[in-house]
């Protein structure tokens, strides 16, 4: 049993440096060759012990995402499901993007496109506007009236 408690400090350790989800503990417990069986049980105890929490994981990673890389809810969406994140949990990650900076994020980089794109072919044109925005996982429906309703402000 004194091996069991060395490996659960250790992974308490690494869980207080950052929020982990569930997925991250398993690989990294397998990583350092902790058995499933010990994995399971340390999950186990760091849940009931409030180390892992997959709904504080969610909304500490669409925020931090969102401020910190200007990701859009799509790519964060599919970043917390690649992670086995419950839709609930990434549901009330999302709450945590406030809609209007959301927007506004999405305006800066349609009007830094604006700036720097050439007009010539208008279809083109707002392809190429909107691009940035859709790879960086804004919802294509969104950044597209965003950029009908500049284009109608600004008459370009």
């Amino acid at each position: 049993m004194k091996e069991f408690e060395k490996q659960l400090a250790k992974i308490r350790r690494w869980c207080a440096m950052q929020e982990r989800c569930l997925v991250e503990v398993r690989i990294h417990a397998h990583s350092i060759g902790i058995s499933k069986k010990n994995t399971e049980e340390i999950i186990k105890r760091l849940v009931e012990e409030g180390f892992i929490d997959e709904e504080r994981y969610a909304k500490l990673y669409a925020g931090g995402k969102f401020r910190n890389k200007k990701w859009g809810r799509s790519r964060i969406i599919g970043e917390l499901r690649a992670r086995q994140i419950a839709e609930e949990a990434i549901r009330a990650g999302l709450a945590e993007i406030d809609e209007e900076e959301y927007r506004k994020v999405i305006i800066g980089m349609v009007e830094h496109k604006i700036a720097v794109t050439d007009r010539s072919n208008m279809l083109l044109f707002k392809h190429r506007l909107a691009k940035p925005a859709v790879a960086k996982g804004y919802e294509p429906e969104l950044v597209s009236s965003i950029i009908d309703e500049l284009m109608k402000n600004k008459e370009i």
